[in-house]
């Protein structure tokens, strides 16, 4: 079938390499965290949306380039669409996943090297479709929207059908505008903000000419006037066409130049046009600077994900021809996820980046490290003797402990016959086990070297204690806090020895967790390391500051009285689980296996609780899952459960009970 290739020619000449490419840009563009956020805040499969939706989409695109398909006609992209909306998805997470696969193919493209110095043409070209495609998106939401209003008044059908797309297109970062008898009539967000402007009233009260905020336009300028605008678009819209032209931006005090794309609403008398202008200034950087933004973080400046495992193929590579010995150091913040949620994204960035800097100061020219996700960073180094690189772990560890947030280090040996992704698995599942353990300063999977024990700032904590002599440490029975002020004994460079009441003796034992706050440091966690029965005494080591202590908690929780089995419901599937403690609220459970629960899921709860010695009472109902934290023995998951008044009375029954045994069987002890 003949082509005359007006459509995007430049695209044309590598859309078979594309259409080889699909599946992985299909599989690609779902990994792609705005995407897959998406994706998991409504439950939505990415591998089927991969198979099912994005190849199909793809192939309509390539279809579009090879013209056997009308741009803006996409029925497979109407379909998904119309699922998400009876979802009740969002118009912006609809572009960020429309968004998403104008990224990954991009980079798909940078990636296989189909892009040289045609890259500012392609990208044009790129944008044009994009462009085209986005009235027949603004149509499938619109159309549907008036279906769910039919039996409302003809004219607030009309005043909500342009709330919602001025709702959908302030989502989008390319300039927006709609134009009816030759009038601006809206405008998204980005437009105004270019402008310095609020909105259309103060838009035509600053321009007394409405075009002449756009200079130089190159496609039918003879017609482009206030007088001959109408023709203008017109013009632009039947020979489909983008044209060009520089727009001052009062934000940024200077001009950019902007692609410009018209293309009409359906459905609409008079005819509405819209104007989608994109900046395209960082289009005509040259390809190095383009390859740049592609490969890395863009909050640290390290290499992002793709970059680095492209760079350790090439290391293995390397590592075998020379007889190099290579390894795989990951960095993790555990704990950034409540640091967002308590402090902010802005604090939990800070943290990123002070880790970024700590990791950059400890390595060397030839060391390659990079952000692999949201918490975790990767460093792929070589050595001589394992002894050797595990010390370095140990200094690297020592420079990030600095800092207050908790940090965790694995060490995996990088054998040379596996591949990457098996390496990945291996080190990522040696961070899980450092995740979860107090006491793990590094964890490696090497052999014959000898492995550090304690925390390397002890100092910091029993320095302190020199000159004090009662500290009030807190222990839980049963997860009861038992709090005594306790006077202080001895102090050695990495412990302390201190009396304790008999009450809180009996409930003391070996390797458990203390926990006592300093008043300008904050809270800190210790291990019982020695008990002394003759003479009432405990040693604690192992300090560190404890972020999420115990100490803060405002409900009591108390520990299961026997093993409870829970059940768990979540998408029609069920899996068990044994009560770990509860409080008024929330429920802790141990896992072996999470199988497909994700936290922020809505389940259902199911379990039989012991309200008295002869009477089991059953507990019904549905629940948020909090927090999934990885165990030794599988997972422990947190649920927030939304109890009916029956349910919270039995809750509080039980926690009472248990209360008042533990209390009880603390006085047996003494």
């Amino acid at each position: 079938m003949p082509h005359n290739k007006t459509l995007a020619p430049k695209l044309f000449n590598i859309i078979d390499s594309i259409e080889l490419g699909r599946k992985e840009i299909a599989d690609r563009w779902v990994e792609i965290p705005s995407v897959s956020v998406v994706f998991k805040l409504h439950n939505i499969s990415t591998k089927k949306f991969a198979s099912g939706y994005g190849v199909p989409i793809i192939e309509y695109f390539i279809a579009v380039v090879r013209e056997e398909k009308e741009v803006g006609d996409c029925p497979i992209m109407s379909k998904f669409v119309h699922f998400l909306l009876e979802k009740n998805i969002t118009p912006k997470n609809v572009f960020d996943i429309c968004m998403g696969f104008r990224r990954t193919l991009v980079s798909y493209m940078y990636d296989e090297k189909l892009i040289n110095k045609n890259a500012s043409q392609i990208m044009n070209e790129i944008a044009d479709l994009f462009d085209a495609n986005l009235s027949g998106v603004l149509d499938i939401f619109t159309t549907f929207y008036s279906m769910q209003q039919q039996k409302i008044e003809k004219a607030s059908i009309g005043q909500k059908k342009i709330k919602h797309i001025l709702q959908i297109i302030n989502f989008i970062n390319t300039k927006i505008i709609i134009i009816q008898n030759g009038r601006i009539i809206l405008g998204n967000r980005p437009f105004f903000d270019a402008l310095g402007v609020d909105d259309i009233k103060e838009y035509y009260n600053k321009y007394e000419d409405a075009w002449s905020f756009m200079k130089r336009v190159d496609i039918e300028s003879k017609l482009f006037s206030d007088r001959n605008i109408e023709a203008w678009l017109r013009k632009l819209d039947q020979v489909k066409k983008h044209f060009k032209t520089d727009i001052f931006h009062h934000k940024a005090g200077k001009n950019f130049t902007y692609s410009g794309r018209i293309t009409s609403l359906p459905d609409t008398d008079p005819v509405e046009y819209i104007i989608a202008l994109n900046n395209i200034a960082a289009h005509l950087d040259d390809e190095a600077e383009a390859r740049e933004k592609l490969i890395h973080d863009e909050l640290t400046g390290l290499y992002n994900y793709n970059k680095f495992w492209l760079l350790l193929g090439e290391s293995q590579i390397n590592a075998l021809k020379n007889n190099i010995n290579l390894a795989m150091v990951v960095v993790d913040i555990p704990e950034l996820r409540q640091i967002n949620i308590e402090n902010g994204q802005e604090s939990g960035n800070r943290v990123i980046v002070e880790v970024a800097e700590d990791i950059q100061r400890c390595t060397g020219e030839d060391t390659i490290f990079a952000r692999l996700e949201g918490s975790r960073f990767g460093i792929l180094i070589s050595y001589e003797s394992e002894q050797e690189i595990y010390d370095w772990c140990i200094q690297l560890y020592m420079l990030l402990s600095e800092k207050p947030q908790r940090k965790t280090l694995s060490l995996t040996a990088f054998d040379l016959a596996e591949t990457p992704n098996r390496l990945q698995m291996r080190a990522y599942d040696l961070i899980d086990i450092a995740n979860s353990s107090e006491s793990v300063i590094v964890k490696t999977d090497m052999e014959n070297i000898e492995q550090y024990s304690i925390l390397p700032e002890q100092k910091l904590f029993t320095d302190k204690f020199r000159n004090i002599k009662n500290i009030k440490t807190t222990v839980y029975y049963k997860e009861l806090p038992i709090t005594v002020n306790n006077t202080v004994v001895s102090v050695k460079k990495d412990s302390i020895t201190i009396s304790l009441s008999n009450k809180q003796f009996n409930c003391a034992v070996l390797h458990d967790p203390i926990y006592f706050t300093f008043e300008k440091l904050g809270h800190v966690k210790a291990h019982i390391e020695m008990i002394d029965a003759k003479n009432r005494v405990i040693t604690i080591n192992k300090f560190r500051f404890d972020k999420h202590s115990p100490l803060q908690r405002k409900k009591y929780r108390v520990q299961a009285a026997m093993p409870i089995s829970v059940s768990i419901i979540h998408n029609n599937s069920e899996s068990t689980g044994t009560l770990i403690n509860l409080n008024e609220n929330c429920i802790a459970v141990d896992m072996k296996r999470k199988k497909n629960l994700e936290e922020g899921a809505l389940v259902g709860l199911d379990m039989l609780l012991p309200i008295s010695p002869e009477h089991l009472q059953n507990i019904n109902t549905d629940a948020t899952i909090l927090r999934i934290e990885k165990t030794l023995s599988g997972y422990k998951i947190v649920f927030l459960c939304h109890l009916n008044t029956n349910n919270e009375k039995l809750i509080n029954q039980y926690i009472s009970k248990c209360q008042i045994d533990i209390i009880q069987e603390l006085k047996n002890k003494i």
